[in-house]
């Protein structure tokens, strides 16, 4: 069970995970020693898995982003797998999900404009054989984008 210091470091390194300890410490209101061990446990054991930058999507040229959601031919496992396997490789894919109702996964995936989303899907998604129907779905406007979990302190 997480103790009350060790929640406002992970919600402090969720909102900047190059803090340094210094900074760390004193937003949380201990010193820099206890807190650096708080995060090095708090890695081993898991709860951080990585850091990463979050990085500006316009200046990058993304676009155009969408739910795609994904019917699978059948279930078999050698279709679960290869489909997922496809997923795991594709940097378009920025997340994807088993879903219940009338689809098996959604995915939300990235490109520089609508024709190249269009590519994506009819290239290489339809294209893989495993796949029976998609459905998608624009994103007009993203109005929160967050990677941060709630934590209560």
């Amino acid at each position: 069970m997480l103790v009350r210091f060790e929640k406002l470091i992970l919600k402090s390194l969720q909102r900047n995970g190059r803090a340094s300890t210094q900074e760390l410490s004193d937003a949380v209101g201990l010193s820099p020693s206890p807190c650096w061990r708080r995060v090095k446990r708090l890695e081993d054991d898991g709860f951080i898995l990585r850091y990463a930058a979050i990085l500006d999507r316009k200046k990058l040229g993304l676009n155009a982003f969408a739910h795609v959601q994904v019917s699978l031919v059948d279930h078999s496992e050698e279709s679960i797998e290869f489909f997922q396997a496809f997923i795991a490789r594709e940097e378009q894919v920025l997340k994807c999900a088993s879903i219940t109702g009338d689809f098996d996964f959604v995915l939300k995936v990235a490109a520089t404009a609508p024709e190249a989303l269009e590519r994506f899907i009819m290239h290489k998604v339809l294209r893989l054989g495993v796949v029976w129907t998609t459905t998608t779905t624009f994103i007009l406007r993203q109005m929160k984008v967050s990677g941060a979990l709630p934590i209560d302190v």
